[in-house]
C-alpha cells in the first residue's frame, strides 16, 4: 500500500524526468529548429502557459505545505496548553483562600476550553500527521520550480535570432545566384 509521501515523491519524480527530458539534446535541437522555422512565438505561448500551470502549481503546493506544518504548531503550544491546564487544575479552596474568588467560575470555564483545545490538537495531529508529508511536499515543490526554469530558459531562446552561418574565406555562397542554362547551348 503507497503512503501519501510515496504517492508525493512518485508525482516529484515523474516531473525531474520531464525536466531530465527537457535538457536532452534532442529537446536542444528541437528548439533550434523551431526557431530556425520563424515559429518559436506560438511555441513560446505554449510554454508560458504550461509555465503559468506550473507556477499555480507552485502556488499549491506552499498552501499544503503550510496546512502540513499545523501539528508542529499544535506541538509547540503543547506546553503552553499543559501550564494553563494547571492553573485551570487550581482548587476552587485554594483561589478563594489566595483572595482570589472572582476567578472561581473563569477556571471552570477554561478547564472546558482546554479540555476542547486537546482534543482538536489530538484530532488534528492524528489527521495531518501523514497525510501530508513536509519533506515530501518540499521535494515536489522544488521539482516543479526546476521544471519551470527549464521552460523559461527555451522560452527565452525561441524568439532570439539564430547564429549566422559564417562563411569560409575564399568560399562564397552561390545560393540564390544560379542562373538557368539556356537551351540548346550558348549565345
Amino acid at each position: 500500500m503507497s503512503t501519501a509521501s510515496d504517492i508525493v515523491d512518485g508525482i516529484s519524480r515523474l516531473i525531474q524526468a520531464l525536466d531530465e527530458l527537457f535538457k536532452t539534446q534532442t529537446v536542444e535541437a528541437l528548439v533550434d529548429l523551431v526557431r530556425q522555422l520563424g515559429i518559436g512565438g506560438p511555441v513560446k505561448q505554449g510554454l508560458q502557459a504550461l509555465g503559468t500551470v506550473l507556477g499555480k502549481l507552485v502556488e499549491w503546493i506552499a498552501k499544503l505545505e503550510k496546512v502540513a506544518a499545523i501539528p508542529k504548531m499544535l506541538e509547540a503550544l503543547d506546553p503552553s496548553l499543559q501550564q494553563a491546564q494547571s492553573l485551570a487544575e487550581s482548587s476552587e479552596d485554594d483561589l478563594r483562600q489566595a483572595g482570589l474568588d472572582a476567578l472561581v467560575p473563569l477556571t471552570k470555564a477554561a478547564r472546558a476550553m482546554l479540555d476542547v483545545m486537546n482534543k482538536v490538537r489530538k484530532g488534528a495531529e492524528a489527521i495531518l500527521r501523514g497525510l501530508l508529508p513536509p519533506e515530501a511536499l518540499a521535494r515536489l515543490r522544488q521539482s516543479v520550480v526546476d521544471f519551470a526554469a527549464t521552460l523559461k530558459s527555451y522560452e527565452e531562446r525561441l524568439v532570439t535570432e539564430p547564429p549566422k552561418k559564417a562563411v569560409t574565406p575564399g568560399k562564397t555562397s552561390t545560393a540564390g545566384t544560379l542562373k538557368p542554362a539556356l537551351a540548346g547551348g550558348t549565345s
